[in-house]
């Protein structure tokens, strides 16, 4: 996804649109692959592993966008959002590449 993120910004920036990519969130510790778990077991499956990275912190005052690969139950994107918002960050937008169904 950084990939895929950072070609976006170099194409957005070529056009003239201010754009920085920060990979402010990781995953820390051991969580189970997903499949088949339901929108309340991926919840579980993150809580508390997701971790902010000040070394990717966003620059003061910009928009935030979480990119996500597939939304499947929403529970990742969510539970980025609440990891963002605990260090202080606001999301104004989940972008995604698919959705399963």
């Amino acid at each position: 996804m950084e990939r895929l993120a950072r070609a976006a910004a170099s194409i957005l920036a070529a056009r003239g649109v201010e754009v920085v990519v920060a990979p402010a969130l990781e995953l820390a510790g051991a969580a189970r692959d997903a499949v088949g778990l339901s929108r309340e077991q991926r919840m579980a499956n993150l809580a508390g592993r997701l971790r902010f990275r000040e070394a990717g912190r966003p620059p003061p005052g910009c928009s935030i966008v979480v990119l996500d690969d597939v939304i499947t139950t929403g529970a990742t994107a969510a539970a980025c959002t609440r990891a963002l918002a605990a260090a202080g960050f606001t999301v104004s937008a989940v972008l995604t590449l698919l959705a399963a169904g």
